[in-house]
């Protein structure tokens, strides 16, 4: 635990910080978050195509139908954590293949392994707590969960506003009590030789 003075350090070196003051500075330190791509903060990176994104989001957005901003922003993330989960496929793919790829060149009787063999083998020289495979599957395992808590959130959220919007009746539903009413107020009433009484 620190001591109450590193404490009080900290909180004054912080206040004097107000962040980048030049445009460069600015725009460097908006990229950050970009330093390997897999927890950027901007979904679509240079390699990727911003057109297939863009056509994804607008699938979600027809799936969910955002009525507010709220709905609206867990589309958006729940869009871009999708996106970001095929990249961690992607990525695991490439490792894979590039190990793979690797052994051939090393391994004289590599081509005589099968596939599955030479997967497995690529599998456990990425294995360990360290390895950039440990890593993605950390990752991975993160963005899984914050998928399904932003679904989890919006369709909750969807359904609260579901439950408070008011039934709407639409003029051609049908209506038994007063289909029946309007049936006994239109009777005619009895008539002698097929007229009516006066």
């Amino acid at each position: 635990m620190s001591s109450p003075r590193k404490i009080a350090s900290a909180r004054a070196n912080g206040a004097k910080s107000h962040g980048p003051a030049t445009t460069a500075g600015k725009q460097a330190s908006s990229l950050n978050a970009l330093a390997h791509g897999l927890t950027a903060r901007s979904v679509v990176l240079s390699s990727e195509s911003t057109g297939e994104y863009q056509a994804q989001l607008r699938e979600y957005l027809d799936h969910f139908h955002p009525q507010t901003k709220p709905e609206s922003d867990l589309v958006h993330q729940l869009a871009a954590a999708h996106w970001r989960v095929a990249r961690y496929a992607a990525v695991e793919s490439g490792l894979l293949e590039q190990r793979m790829e690797h052994q051939e060149e090393r391994l004289d009787d590599y081509a005589d392994l099968p596939a599955h063999h030479r997967l497995a083998m690529a599998f456990d020289s990425l294995a360990g707590a360290n390895s950039s495979l440990a890593l993605l599957n950390r990752y991975q395992s993160r963005l899984h969960h914050e998928y399904h808590r932003l679904l989890k959130t919006l369709l909750q959220m969807q359904s609260a506003r579901a439950e408070q919007s008011p039934t709407v009746k639409f003029p051609n539903e049908p209506n038994p009590v007063f289909e029946q009413s309007a049936a006994t107020n239109n009777q005619q009433p009895a008539t002698n030789n097929g007229s009516p009484h006066m």
